[in-house]
């Protein structure tokens, strides 16, 4: 039998996330080998309970898996403070601290980074939900995230803070327990489940190394185009800002000779005075300022680009009329402010010599 405990401990977590503590990490021996994924065959309370009364939780998986790496992938959201674990074989108790909250929904979350002794895992990661009350949140909020060069971000973390008016758009949010966590899919892709009714600031954390704490100057950080997130809202994306400008492309402000290259076209749809495109190879950048008709919509044309493949990006900028062109703004946590809004086309964008691509329309989506 083994077991883990990890209390609270503000001096040296900057975020607290998940318990922590002590545990063995000898791997079980005994059963036979196979290769089939790891699973959860039972749990107490079972997935939607309602009613819950009990600081016991307990969990039967069809292979032996160590304290260690059970305590290294759980996520609570809410957060429940501090539990024990105890393994016993393929059986997990978890011991809750303190009494859970009256009337409220809680979701244990097993995320991909879970592997029994042999290695295996998950097929998709396990989510068990349940309530201490008589009835189960149901609202959602999903969305993708993207590395700052639009790449899936395969690693993203994503926090999701409740609307506390007395402390609006103050302070570090990074420094206080989120109210819901999750973490994207391969394709950057989230979605927060059975969350309560309300408005978040939320935020994304490039978590590179999967232990679910940002490090800050080693990982990015993303937000989205609006400061509060209605539950119920979807297709928000988030970009990563950069850790360093110096890692930006160059700016080639003087193109070959026009004989030489090709051009891309298209549209903008978004609101705002200017929109500024961007089109990016891992060298170099180009950019524009669309110009918008009568009914709105913004055009966009470069008509000089070297050969090659391009991301098309394009974003809603905030600088005043007569302004120097400024990048793309990725908000701030501190104070709490959101990032211009943006948008991209999702496929890369083949320029060849004496040749235009058309139509290469953007969405720029503000909630």
């Amino acid at each position: 039998m083994q077991s883990a405990s990890r209390p609270i401990n503000m001096l040296f977590m900057l975020l607290l996330w998940i318990a922590s503590g002590c545990a063995s990490d000898i791997p079980p021996s005994g059963g036979p080998t196979n290769t089939d994924p790891l699973r959860i065959l039972f749990s107490d309370p079972a997935p939607l309970s309602l009613n819950v009364s009990t600081g016991i939780i307990r969990l039967t998986f069809n292979h032996e898996v160590t304290a260690r790496q059970l305590l290294n992938a759980l996520i609570f959201s809410p957060s429940i403070g501090v539990y024990d674990i105890t393994i016993d074989g393929k059986n997990a108790e978890l011991s809750v601290d303190k009494p859970l909250a009256r009337n409220q929904t809680y979701s244990i979350t097993l995320n991909k980074t879970l592997r029994d002794n042999m290695g295996r895992t998950f097929a998709a990661p396990y989510a068990l939900t349940f309530s201490t009350g008589a009835t189960i949140n149901n609202s959602t909020i999903s969305g993708k995230v993207i590395n700052n060069d639009f790449s899936p971000a395969t690693n993203a973390l994503i926090l999701a803070f409740a609307e506390d008016p007395g402390t609006t758009g103050t302070g570090d949010l990074l420094q206080n327990i989120p109210d819901y966590l999750v973490q994207a899919d391969i394709t950057g892709t989230f979605s927060f489940h059975h969350i309560a009714a309300g408005s978040y600031r939320i935020i994304a954390i490039n978590d590179k190394n999967n232990d679910l704490h940002f490090a800050p100057g080693s990982e990015e950080i993303g937000l989205c185009s609006t400061a509060l997130v209605p539950a119920g809202s979807a297709n928000l994306i988030f970009r990563f800002s950069e850790l360093s400008r110096k890692s930006q492309p160059s700016s080639v402000k003087t193109p070959p000779a026009p004989s030489e290259t090709g051009g891309i076209s298209g549209r903008c749809f978004a609101s705002g005075e200017e929109i500024v495109v961007e089109a990016s190879t891992p060298t170099a950048s180009f950019s524009t300022t669309a110009s918008r008709n009568k009914k709105g919509v913004f055009h966009y044309s470069f008509k000089e680009l070297p050969p090659g493949s391009y991301t098309i990006s394009a974003y809603s900028s905030n600088r005043k009329k007569n302004e120097t062109k400024s990048p793309w703004n990725p908000g701030s946590v501190n104070p709490f402010l959101p990032a211009e809004p943006f948008g991209y086309y999702p496929e890369k964008v083949t320029v060849r010599a004496h040749w235009s691509a058309e139509h290469i329309d953007i969405h720029i989506k503000v909630l």
